[in-house]
């Protein structure tokens, strides 16, 4: 008998694609994105906020930074935001990052029962790739898109990113539809994002995020399953 019954259940009903976010999801990393927004807007007196992390957590590094110097009329132009942040994580990416308890004999579960795998982040491509390399993961996804390779100025809110996953797998001769595809990741805002393209949606618990038991008892009833961990 399988350790993993959801992966069982989603077998028998004909999911054929899992799509994951990163940070918060199948990386342990929430912790240091807010140690730097903390570290950052605590420079200019600020304090982080929950609607501030939940902004963010979606957004591309883009929208995020502009987003930031308009919210809090940080003297820096966006650019240089991001080039800050950058200095404070990509060490991090590179050599420190870990998953999730129990994330990759979930992956390899995964992979032996025939699933495609994808990603689907805000983070940059670098840091994304980073933080699987690091962990010895990346070949195990078909596909790894970012907010940057959208190529539009939306964030985790609209289904474009789910769907460029999908786009990317079906490419390669794959005839899998939304329905026929599970979106695991830790903000509400990106799985309705997910349901909003007719994708089936998993949330996936995260201290950062969802450490308040009532905003997690309200992002899992909208989803279609549910995980505090893997």
């Amino acid at each position: 008998m399988s350790d993993y019954p959801l992966l069982i259940e989603l077998k028998t009903k004909g999911v054929k694609l899992l799509i994951f976010d990163l940070d918060g999801t199948l990386l342990d990393s929430m912790n240091v994105w807010n140690k730097v927004d903390i570290d950052f807007l605590g420079r200019y007196g600020y304090e982080v906020t929950p609607d501030y992390t939940d902004f963010v957590k979606r957004a591309s590094i883009d929208d995020a930074a502009l987003y930031t110097q308009q919210r809090y009329k940080i003297p820096l132009p966006p650019s240089e935001i991001i080039g800050e942040w950058d200095k404070m994580v990509s060490g991090f990416y590179k050599n420190e990052v870990k998953l999730k308890p129990n994330v990759l004999p979930y992956l390899q579960e995964a992979k032996q029962l025939g699933f495609r795998l994808g990603v689907a982040t805000a983070l940059t491509r670098n840091n994304a790739v980073s933080g699987l390399v690091s962990n010895n993961i990346l070949g195990m996804f078909d596909a790894v898109i970012t907010l940057e390779d959208v190529g539009k100025k939306i964030d985790k809110s609209s289904p474009d990113i789910f769907n460029k996953v999908l786009n990317y797998i079906n490419a390669m001769g794959s005839s899998i539809t939304p329905s026929q595809s599970l979106v695991y990741d830790d903000v509400a805002a990106a799985a309705g994002g997910a349901r909003n393209g007719g994708f089936l949606t998993c949330a996936v618990y995260d201290e950062i995020g969802c450490g308040d038991p009532l905003k997690w008892e309200s992002f899992a009833a909208e989803c279609d399953y549910s995980v505090r961990e893997f």
